[in-house]
């Protein structure tokens, strides 16, 4: 009777084990990743809008979702907000990346913000906002704020 008991808990387990492995590696494998291309030199607050109704959806290589910042730090898309792992370049004016350390890199979040529309209207969004800059851009940032 305890051989047939632990031959059950050793099924059991292994199948617990087997099903936890295949979860966590779908859901590692599915995850969508970020690539950041900013103006090259490019330093202050970057904004992302998401599900901005007339705005294009991000550009996609492979799985990468690419937001392309413009100058003004402000990109509005009609994508939803997906989290992933991310990477930060300057595209410089022949379109070659050159990628940013995370080092200038302060202060990324997601949240909800109260934003104008282009309906002229005050809607909360959601969006990621960052920082990039030195230390002493980030912190000459936060002294105007």
């Amino acid at each position: 009777m305890l051989k047939k008991l632990y031959v059950l808990y050793l099924v059991v387990f292994l199948g617990i084990s087997i099903a936890a492995f295949v979860i966590g590696n779908y859901g590692i494998h599915d995850q969508k990743s970020h690539i950041y291309l900013l103006p090259d030199g490019y330093t202050g607050w970057v904004e992302i809008r998401y599900e901005q109704e007339g705005s294009p959806p991000l550009i996609r290589e492979g799985k990468k979702y690419v937001h392309l910042i413009p100058r003004t730090g402000v990109l509005n898309t009609s994508d939803s907000p997906t989290s992933g792992g991310m990477e930060f370049y300057y595209l410089d004016e022949q379109g070659k990346r050159n990628k940013i350390g995370l080092e200038m890199i302060r202060t990324q979040a997601m949240k909800t913000k109260d934003v104008l529309t282009s309906k002229g209207i005050q809607e909360q969004v959601s969006v990621n906002v960052f920082f990039v800059g030195t230390g002493q851009q980030w912190n000459d940032a936060k002294s105007r704020n």
